[in-house]
């Protein structure tokens, strides 16, 4: 029960007295690999991106089959890659991969209905799909944060 109630990355960030050197490291380690706040600032830049490329007021030229690409961004290079070190059987970890995919699917399919002048669909796609998918990632992120600034000891 004690793990469940600590919620994601429990696995890797969970209280055992012993390993608590070892935790410390683990979490410098990642801390000095990614920044985690960065990355949940970067995701949520994307919506002001997305909504002047909808509106015609975006001086970007922005790709679909780029933007759903989720190993692109540095938030997806990391998963994809040293992440897997830490975090492979961890249910936390597979939840925020999966959002992050799901963000940038997401993303991309706004820029392909603008695109194909459905401003109608990009809209309600950016307010409800898109808004889900940028909440889940973010609120993943948080948690994940949460725990790489824990007390070092």
């Amino acid at each position: 029960m004690e793990e469940k109630s600590m919620g994601f990355f429990s696995r890797l960030f969970g209280h055992d007295a012993h390993d608590e050197e070892k935790m410390a490291n683990i979490r410098r380690s990642i801390r000095s690999e990614i920044d985690i706040a960065e990355c949940i600032e970067a995701h949520m830049k994307w919506k002001g991106r997305l909504q002047s490329y909808l509106d015609g007021t975006s001086r970007e030229q922005l790709d679909p089959m780029v933007i759903c690409r989720d190993d692109q961004c540095v938030l997806g290079k990391w998963i994809h890659g040293p992440a897997l070190n830490y975090f492979h059987d961890d249910e936390g970890f597979h939840k925020l991969r999966s959002d992050h995919a799901n963000f940038h699917f997401v993303a991309g399919s706004v820029v392909k209905k603008v695109q194909e002048r459905d401003l109608a669909g990009s809209d309600a796609l950016l307010k409800n799909e898109y808004a889900r998918a940028s909440r889940d990632v973010i609120q993943d992120l948080a948690e994940l944060n949460k725990h790489l600034h824990r007390q070092d000891q």
